[in-house]
């Protein structure tokens, strides 16, 4: 018999950043959440499985471990699921390729290796203002892995308009789906185009971009869109109860 498991009792968390479809933020909002878990003094594993845009990889290299994957099929979902069993990092953080990536042909078997190696699944879905974002974030309810997340987030991006202009998303019943499972939303306002410019040429954590890089006004702005982005993020970045790493 399987033994029960509860949230409280998961030796880490894996988190993925997904959007099943490009350019929706996918991997500024996974180096974000890298970097307030870095920040914070947690140990964090990356996982690269955007091979066309592998800015994690980039960003993180020099910084915390990060694992490169392909995961367009099983077998590259069954390598992954070995290399995840060898992390003993309290934090697993994952930036998702474009596409289905074939989650719902091993949903199954994936939900059940993460309960078994106790690691709770959280995913972070990032929202365009199109109507094909909630198709694909529908299809992840359903099929996807917000059918056996333990916390699901949809964000609403704020590179692609203000909360209010959110409103295919905002007014409907795919929100109302998702918020009755007990999941949740947020808006991340859009980072200044200044400092994506600064990553692209200085890959690198956001929390280790000092003062002496940037303009004081530019730097300020920065800290006070990290202190938004840590509330946005909290229920996955701040745990109530202490995490160990798998080996304690």
């Amino acid at each position: 018999m399987t033994k029960k498991i509860t949230p409280a009792h998961y030796n880490r968390k894996l988190i993925t950043c997904d959007g099943s479809k490009g350019g929706t933020g996918k991997s500024l909002i996974a180096t974000t959440i890298a970097s307030l878990l870095l920040r914070n003094n947690y140990s964090v594993t990356l996982i690269e499985a955007d091979k066309t845009n592998p800015d994690i990889a980039r960003r993180f290299g020099n910084y915390a471990p990060v694992l490169l994957a392909g995961i367009d099929n099983k077998d590259g979902w069954m390598s992954l699921l070995d290399e995840i069993e060898n992390i003993d990092t309290q934090y697993i953080v994952m930036s998702m390729p474009a596409g289905l990536n074939e989650v719902n042909e091993i949903s199954g078997l994936l939900a059940r290796t993460l309960h078994e190696l106790e690691i709770e699944l959280h995913q972070v879905f990032c929202l365009s203002r199109q109507t094909d974002s909630l198709y694909l974030i529908n299809t992840s309810i359903e099929t996807g892995l917000a059918a056996f997340a333990q916390q699901s987030i949809a964000v609403k991006n704020g590179f692609f308009g203000k909360n209010e202009e959110f409103d295919r998303w905002n007014q409907s019943p795919t929100r109302n789906k998702w918020l009755s499972k007990g999941f949740q939303e947020t808006f991340l306002p859009e980072l200044n185009h200044r400092i994506i410019d600064f990553l692209e040429t200085h890959p690198q954590p956001l929390h280790g971009i000092s003062k002496k890089h940037l303009r004081t006004a530019l730097w300020l702005d920065l800290q006070d869109w990290l202190g938004i982005a840590e509330q946005c993020f909290s229920s996955i970045t701040i745990k109530e109860q202490a995490v160990t790493s798998a080996g304690d």
